[in-house]
Formats: C-alpha cells, sequence, structure tokens
C-alpha cells in the first residue's frame, strides 16, 4: 500500500506541476467570468439533449453518474484546470458516443456548468482549445460574503499539490489520512466482452452454469402498488438501500427526495412495518449518499455514505446507528478520501457477519485513480486484511459495489463494471465466478441460499453499461448450482437511453417478497410471489 501511496502521489504533483507552470504565467480563474450568459443559454439546450438523461435535470446526477453541480462536484476539480473538465466532458460524453459533439458545443455546455455553479459570466466566449483552456484555473467560489479575491497567487494550485503529496506520504507512514484526490483520469473504457470471457475461463473456478441471460425466465412475481405510505408531503428519492431487521420492519435508506442529501433538513433513514405503514425517520444531517446498508443480528443499521465534504468533514464512511437512531460508530475519516486502513474513497457496501466481522468494499469508479478493494474489520473495527485491485483477472475487480453471504459464510461480491459475482471465504480466496446474474448493482442471498441478483445498467449501445443480450432486472437463483430460476424484468420502456434504471438494493424476506430500492425511477418497490 505504500508503495501505491507514493506512486499516486508522485502523479498527482507531476500532473499538478505541469499544470501549474501554464497557470503561473496568468491570472485567470474561473472567478474570473470565462464564459457568457449568451454561451450558457447555448449549452443549456446543449445539455439537456445530451447530457440530462445521466446527470440529471437540475445537474444533481442520477445514480452512477455524477453531480456536475454542488460542493462535491467543487472539490472534485479545484486544483486542476478548465482544460482537464473540457477534456473530461468531452471524452465521456455522451454515454452512448462520446466525442460525438463539436468543440463549441462542449465549450457550451460546460459554460452552462459553470453558471449554474455560480460562477461569474464575462464578455468574452469560454475558448473551445483545451490547451487555452488549461491556463483557466478552476478554484472554489468565495465563500459566501466573501469578495471575490484577485487570482495573482496563480502558482498557489502547485504548492497545494506538493502539499497533498506529502499527505499521502504521511498517511502510508501512519499518519494523516490522504484527503487529496488527484487529478481523475479519462473514463475507464466500457467492459471488452471477448477479454472478460477469457479471464473467467481462466480463473478456473467459472460457474458451470453458464452464460446465458436468461431475459425470457420465468416471472412469478407481481408488484403490490402503493405499498409504502409515506408521511403527507414526502416522497422517495433515489435510493440503493433497502432491508429488514428481526421484527419483520422494513427499512429504507433513501437520498432525501432527491439524489442527494447534502443541504437537506429530511431524514434519510426510514423504518416501516411489514404493512408498508410508517413508523419513525432519522439521520438529517448525518449522512450525505446512502450507498447501502446492513442489518446485522442485533438489529444495528450500517450505512455506506458514498459521497465526501470536505469542509464539513462529512462523508466517505461507514456508518452504524441503533434503531432510535443513536450513531454508535463510524468507520472511515469523515470528510476525507484516501486508500489506506482508516480512510475510504466511495465505500460502496458494508455486510457485518454474526460474529461481528465486518467487510466493506470500497471504489464507486473504474480504472486506476480509484479504490478497487475489499476490507475486512474485526468486531471491534480494528483493520485487519483487504483485497482486491483493478483489472478483470479472477479476485480483481472494477467496482465492488455490492456485498451478500451464504449459509457457509461465503462472501459474495458484485463485480459491477466486470459483469459478474465473484465468491470468496472470508480471507479473500476466490472460490466461484458468476456472469449469469448479469450486471450486479445489488445482491442478497436469503436463508436458503438462493441468490437475488438486481441488474440496473446493461446496456446494448457501447459505452456506460456495455453488456448486450442482457436485460435490466432482477434474476434470483441458487448458488448452489448456479441456475437462474426467476427473472423479474425492469419496467422502464427505453433503459439504452439511461445510465441506470429498476432496482440497485435488493433485500428479500424469505415469505415471498422482494423488494427493489431504484435510483432512476426514485422508488422502493415490493414484488410478491404469487
Amino acid at each position: 500500500m505504500r508503495n501505491r501511496l507514493a506512486i499516486l502521489a508522485a502523479g498527482f504533483c507531476l500532473t499538478a506541476a505541469i499544470g501549474g507552470s501554464v497557470w503561473a504565467q496568468t491570472s485567470a480563474s474561473v472567478l474570473d467570468g470565462v464564459y457568457t450568459d449568451a454561451q450558457a443559454t447555448r449549452g443549456q439546450a446543449q445539455y439537456s439533449q445530451n447530457c440530462a438523461a445521466c446527470h440529471g435535470s437540475g445537474l444533481t446526477g442520477n445514480g452512477e453518474a455524477p453531480a456536475l453541480v454542488g460542493a462535491e462536484f467543487i472539490s472534485d476539480w479545484a486544483g486542476l484546470t478548465m482544460g482537464d473538465l473540457f477534456d473530461r466532458i468531452k471524452n465521456t460524453m455522451p454515454q452512448d458516443n462520446p466525442g460525438k459533439l463539436s468543440r463549441d458545443q462542449y465549450a457550451d455546455i460546460l459554460s452552462f456548468v459553470m453558471k449554474e455553479n455560480g460562477y461569474p459570466a464575462g464578455q468574452k466566449e469560454l475558448d473551445r482549445r483545451s490547451e487555452y483552456l488549461k491556463a483557466i484555473a478552476f478554484v472554489p467560489p468565495p465563500a459566501a460574503g466573501a469578495a471575490p479575491k484577485p487570482h495573482a497567487d496563480a502558482a498557489q494550485p502547485v504548492q497545494m499539490a506538493q502539499a497533498s503529496a506529502g499527505a499521502a506520504t504521511d498517511a502510508a507512514q501512519g499518519g494523516p489520512a490522504m484527503q487529496a484526490r488527484g487529478p481523475r483520469g479519462p473514463q475507464f473504457p466500457p467492459s471488452n466482452i471477448a477479454a472478460l470471457a477469457a479471464a473467467n475461463k481462466a480463473s478456473g473456478v467459472l460457474s458451470e452454469a453458464g452464460d446465458d441471460p436468461h431475459n425470457n425466465a420465468p416471472n412469478p412475481y407481481k408488484e403490490t402498488e402503493g405499498f409504502f405510505k409515506l408521511p403527507a408531503g414526502r416522497h422517495f428519492g433515489s435510493s440503493s438501500s433497502v432491508a429488514g431487521d428481526s421484527k419483520g420492519h422494513i427499512w429504507v435508506a433513501e437520498r432525501c427526495g432527491a439524489n442527494n442529501c447534502a443541504g437537506s433538513p429530511l431524514d434519510p433513514v426510514m423504518e416501516f412495518d411489514a404493512k408498508g405503514n410508517f413508523v419513525k425517520a432519522f439521520g438529517a444531517g448525518m449522512i450525505l449518499f446512502p450507498h447501502d446498508l446492513w442489518i446485522d443480528s442485533h438489529d444495528h443499521l450500517w450505512i455506506a455514505d458514498g459521497h465526501v465534504d470536505p469542509a464539513a468533514k462529512k462523508g466517505n464512511v461507514v456508518l452504524e446507528f441503533d434503531t432510535s437512531g443513536k450513531l454508535l460508530r463510524t468507520l472511515g475519516t469523515p470528510g476525507a478520501s484516501g486508500n489506506d486502513a482508516t480512510t475510504f474513497n466511495e465505500p460502496n457496501a458494508v455486510l457485518v457477519t454474526s460474529a461481528g466481522t465486518i467487510f466493506v468494499s470500497d471504489g464507486h469508479e473504474a480504472g486506476p485513480g480509484h479504490n478497487a478493494r475489499v476490507m475486512k474489520f474485526d468486531k471491534d473495527g480494528k483493520f485487519i486484511k483487504q483485497w482486491g485491485e483493478h483489472g478483470i483477472n479472477g479476485g480483481q475487480f472494477e467496482v465492488a459495489h455490492c456485498l451478500a453471504m451464504d449459509k457457509a459464510g461465503h462472501l459474495y461480491v458484485g463485480d459491477r463494471w466486470n459483469n459478474r459475482v465473484q465468491e470468496f471465504d472470508q480471507d479473500g480466496k476466490l472460490l466461484k465466478v458468476f456472469t449469469q446474474f448479469g450486471r450486479p448493482s445489488g445482491i442478497f442471498i436469503d436463508k436458503n441460499d438462493i441468490m437475488y441478483s438486481t441488474d440496473s445498467e446493461s446496456r446494448e449501445p457501447m459505452g456506460y453499461g456495455y453488456h448486450p443480450g442482457w436485460k435490466r432486472g432482477i434474476r434470483i437463483g441458487s448458488v448452489k448450482d448456479g441456475k437462474i430460476t426467476a427473472f423479474i424484468p425492469d419496467t422502464d420502456p427505453d433503459p439504452n437511453a439511461k445510465a441506470t434504471s429498476g432496482g440497485e438494493g435488493i433485500w428479500a424476506d424469505g415469505k415471498g417478497a422482494v423488494y427493489s430500492a431504484q435510483v432512476g425511477q426514485k422508488n422502493i418497490v415490493r414484488y410478491a410471489k404469487q
């Protein structure tokens, strides 16, 4: 791990220093009015046509597509340049055909993004050439009530980069946790289906049940419409978190009626009785982005918070609550991002065994520069070990998005970008690779070793979610023989046009009901077996 941190730190310092050599020759920053209102107006139209389906009409993100507005977006890009951001947008959007727009159109979209983040317009249009845009520093806006400062200290980003490198080194040596992120690399390319198939076969433990998508498997389930009764004026936001406790009550962690709880006064953690009647809620101001919910044998609720706010020192943590809403424990360093034993970077899922052992899957983006690991802690929260790295081979991950456990105590990891579920023992030994359960956003295994795997992303076009031939929905089958016995299809009429639809979180009560937590449709759906 020390070597990895040192490499990341060195890469960040070098990249920022290169960009900083440009900044040191100019006083330009995003505070100086680098686009025009007319350009932002054009960009709004382009954004609505090409970007809103994934990132939301309000730029707040839509599940897997990140927000393009707000504190986390600004924190991600502060210390880089407008050229970096322009290249990122150009190389990754629209998701079905990155780079298809003209440079002028991308500049217009970027202008609209700047306006929505509160940066001032000016008299000159934003340039379409990234080499020129790299001379414009992306800096946070001034604090409320503070006057904008001239960007005279243009060399500051280099100093920030050097300080970040030092922080990473300290973290590797057991000092302060690494908080600064390096520059984002280009979006990881879509899955190479042939290479994945070869890697899965080479693992030597590929499930013998085959790679049939089972799109036409029987569906003995029917939606129970209007099952959850919410308080007056309240509606579900995006959610990937639903689970049940020992009393038969159903708990939901949703994103405050939207797709992010930052700044919301609403309680995101909601309790319902077995008939769907609202009982209570808690958690306002404590969770930014509930991404996963696990309920342990003591009915304690464990929530993975996948966003981060460094200024508020919130997020990138796993929180343990009792059913009254009292916070019992925090794993991770609130407000920090890193890859050491005490710091997460977009934790996806948490699972706690009956003996109290804690597993966390960490890293929500594919490719180098992001975490790709499963971490193991003892019952007291002491780090024991971790496993995983980026890649397509057995035991490697690209977005370890969800966790489940069977009766034997084997850990199942939904390796979403790689379109598979991997089974391990509790020390990280690979036991089996399943490809027949789709592209797993959420998985759950009941007391009979039946796995419920919800696929919210498979798409036909090349691009994000590329998984041709596979329909979105919930695949159900035994982990013992790997055979799919049922399929609940997604109800979205045009899933290829969206990054996500259908369930991302999944839970089954063992009595014939399956619960699906949906990001795109912003709902929690109950399916009853007929």
